[in-house]
Parts: C-alpha cells; sequence; structure tokens
C-alpha cells in the first residue's frame, strides 16, 4: 500500500493525528507521539499516550476501523492512511529512542511556525508506562494535501 516515498515521508517530522469512529457514529481523535513501519512495510505502528485515549482505543477495540493523518507542517504536504485491522498493543520500550527522535524533529519542523519547544513539550507529554501501539495494515490511502488533488485516492479502495 506505502510506496517508498510515502513510506518515508510517515516517518519524519510530521505531525501525526489517529482517528476513530464508535458505534455512536460520534469521532475520537488523538495525536501521536510517533510510528514505525511493521512486517516489512506492510504494516503501521502508531505510537499513543492511552491515558488521553480511551475513548478512542475503545473504538478500536469495538470495530478495528482506523484513519490516520501525517501532515508535515512547513509544506501541508499530508497523507490519509485508513485501516479496517487495527490493534492496540502493549508499547515496546525500545521504541522510546525512536519517539524521542520523532518528537525532536517536530519541534525543529514548526519552531519557524512561531511553536515553541515548550509547547510541543507539552502537547506531546507522556509516561512511558502510559504508552501503547495501535497497529494496522492500510487498505486506503489517500492525498489530502490541500489543493486540486486534495482527497485523491492514491491506494487501496476508492
Amino acid at each position: 500500500m506505502l510506496d517508498v516515498d510515502n513510506a518515508a515521508f510517515i516517518q519524519t517530522s510530521v505531525s501525526i493525528s489517529l482517528a476513530t469512529c464508535g458505534v455512536d457514529h460520534l469521532p475520537n481523535l488523538m495525536r501521536a507521539v510517533g510510528c514505525k513501519l511493521l512486517d516489512g512495510g506492510r504494516r503501521v505502528g502508531i505510537f499513543l499516550n492511552a491515558t488521553l485515549a480511551p475513548a478512542l482505543l475503545a473504538d478500536i477495540r469495538a470495530n478495528r476501523r482506523v484513519a490516520c493523518v501525517f501532515c508535515l507542517p512547513s509544506s501541508n504536504r499530508t497523507l490519509q492512511l485508513k485501516g479496517e485491522d487495527a490493534e492496540v498493543l502493549p508499547f515496546d520500550p525500545a521504541d522510546l529512542p525512536r519517539i524521542a527522535e520523532h518528537l525532536a524533529d517536530f519541534v525543529v519542523e514548526v519552531a519557524p511556525e512561531g511553536v515553541p519547544e515548550s509547547v510541543v513539550r507539552t502537547l506531546f507529554a507522556y509516561r512511558p508506562d502510559a504508552l501503547v501501539m495501535v497497529a494496522f495494515s492500510p487498505c486506503a490511502a489517500f492525498s489530502q494535501t490541500p489543493g486540486p488533488r486534495a482527497g485523491q485516492s492514491i491506494g487501496g479502495m476508492p
């Protein structure tokens, strides 16, 4: 589902948001603190602060559907991935350096936009023992970069 360019893109200094919808059709959204590719790039793992996302995690456990958006603030390049097989997995502490690197890179990314490091660190604060990983296989991908091609399917179901 992910070509080499998009696989690399989602692992850069992007803003990552994961969304779900419950049986009541109300959406839940959570900012992620990083991601990684799994199973040779066939699955995506999203790191979340579980203490801030109980409703979102309940939605995943109930219906396994997610939408994940990756946006690079400096260019507004945006990619959306959807999955129908999401699962909540325990966090592996070996991924802490990956999260630290992602957040450090994000601080550098948004600094020219006037966002202080303290704001980023506050928004993305977490306790390692509160982290989980949501893993899913992308079944659809869309370009969401503002412009004439926004919403265009770039893979999977239309």
